[in-house]
């Protein structure tokens, strides 16, 4: 049971329905630009000469863009027009319900959770590459000493505008009945495609710390061994999100425990809606496990989030998807 508990805090995929595909139906006007260090814009080209092309986004934005920084321009179909200049983005594109995905969180960026209400945490990006995320359960039965505490660390970067990888390591440790327990984790994550439409596949390796009494030839206790004891087979993460309104994402995770210790009835699947708007982001879903719907209950999930950093700034400000070195430059007319 400890195994199988740990398993679900230390890590998650994602399993998520392609959408299928149709005939595009073209919306005249509008364009989306492709920059080279791999932003997006979309709006209308209100001027353009032999060096600039300014742009106007959905939110009235005039933007100012060096040719020599655009990579593609082209014309987007009118269903993802309708959500591409939207002025919400998704503020929790690097997690999925609790697993991270292959995007980096960027450099000042981070947000405050809460899972459950009573499992609160953080999570804030060191470098471009590099964040580091951790937290605390405050359940009011039990002391400081008993609550579950985790701490985790990883590194990403993105490979063009549709992969993101990721590895990193997750450590947690607590009481139970008395008896102090410990898991860790390595895992890496490939995200594919956009964050309104991807994919994300992972591998964990996840241990298990034991601690052990020693004994002498006579029974007497001579002290306590701690080890670390990896698992016999990985964890594969499966997983996604999709867009499907303005301001509603459906998030899927699944994690498939490789083994003979698990079967398939206790293999969790997870599902939830992801409400945002501007920093705020809330998951409502279920986790569905075989053995616990015998009982005739799903596993609910509730989590909340508030988003901060220049990401969260440049995109309420202007609706886009480009990084704010590039929309700085583009106000300046470099």
């Amino acid at each position: 049971m400890r195994t199988r508990v740990m398993g679900l805090l230390a890590l998650a995929a994602v399993l998520v329905a392609s959408r299928p595909g149709a005939a595009a139906e073209v919306v005249p006007g509008v364009v989306t630009i492709t920059l080279k260090d791999g932003g997006t814009l979309v709006g209308t080209i209100v001027a353009e000469d032999e060096s600039v092309v300014t742009l106007r986004t959905s939110s009235g934005v005039e933007l100012k863009l060096p040719k020599q920084a655009i990579a593609s321009r082209g014309t987007p179909a009118a269903k993802s027009e309708a959500l591409s200049t939207s002025p919400l983005t998704d503020p929790n594109e690097s997690r999925l319900m609790f697993a991270p995905t292959g995007r980096p969180l960027g450099k000042g960026n981070g947000y405050f959770s809460d899972h459950y209400v009573v499992f609160p945490g953080f999570a804030v990006g060191l470098t471009k590459n590099l964040s580091l995320s951790g937290g605390v359960s405050t359940i009011p039965a039990l002391g400081l000493s008993e609550q579950l505490f985790y701490v985790s660390t990883s590194a990403g970067w993105k490979l063009g505008d549709k992969a993101a990888v990721s590895i990193g390591g997750f450590a947690t440790s607590g009481l139970q009945a008395d008896e102090s327990f410990g898991a860790a984790a390595l895992f890496g994550v490939t995200s594919f495609g956009p964050p309104d439409r991807s994919l994300s596949v992972g591998l964990a390796f996840l241990a298990l710390r034991e601690e052990e009494d020693v004994y002498g030839p006579h029974g007497e206790y001579l002290s306590g061994d701690t080890q670390w004891r990896f698992r016999d087979a990985p964890v594969v993460m499966l997983g996604g999100s999709l867009r499907v309104a303005r301001n509603l994402s459906l998030i899927s995770e699944s994690w498939l425990f490789l083994g003979k210790d698990f079967e398939l009835s206790q293999q969790p699947f997870g599902l939830a809606l992801r409400f945002f708007n501007g920093r705020l982001s809330a998951d409502v879903g279920v986790v569905l496990v075989a053995e616990v719907l015998e009982e005739g209950f799903p596993v609910p999930w509730l989590s909340f989030s508030y988003h901060f950093g220049p990401s969260r700034r440049a995109a309420s400000r202007s609706g886009s998807a480009a990084p704010p070195a590039t929309l700085r430059a583009a106000r300046r007319g470099r």
